[in-house]
């Protein structure tokens, strides 16, 4: 499904609330030249892992080149984003700890990134 905030990101739900109170787990797709920017999960952590593609993940000021089998985490409240570099799609597996759902949204960085 398409992402309802960002252009050329698609996610799609694995693990939700429905299955599991602890966790929720998405795959998403990223087509190249998009992102997610930078933003915050103030009440989740999230650990992304890339299933293949190559791109970029941001966490706390940097940007981190990643490829297939790169894993990053961004604890709660930190700053993070992704955004894809290669020529193909960038596909990621993120965990939400907690999940997102439980009134957590994403807010956009106020770093200015």
């Amino acid at each position: 499904m398409p992402h309802r905030t960002y252009s050329g990101v698609y996610a799609r739900s694995v693990v939700d609330s429905g299955i599991s109170t602890d966790l929720e787990v998405k795959v998403v797709r990223i087509t190249p030249g998009a992102q997610v920017p930078p933003h915050t999960h103030q009440r989740s952590a999230e650990t992304f892992y890339v299933l293949s593609g190559e791109g970029t993940f941001y966490v706390q000021g940097d940007w981190v080149p990643c490829h297939e089998g790169s894993c990053g985490h961004a604890k709660a409240g930190t700053v993070h984003g992704a955004k894809n570099t290669g020529e193909g799609d960038l596909l990621l597996l993120a965990i939400f700890t907690p999940p997102l759902d439980q009134g957590n949204r994403p807010c956009p960085s106020h770093t200015g990134l």
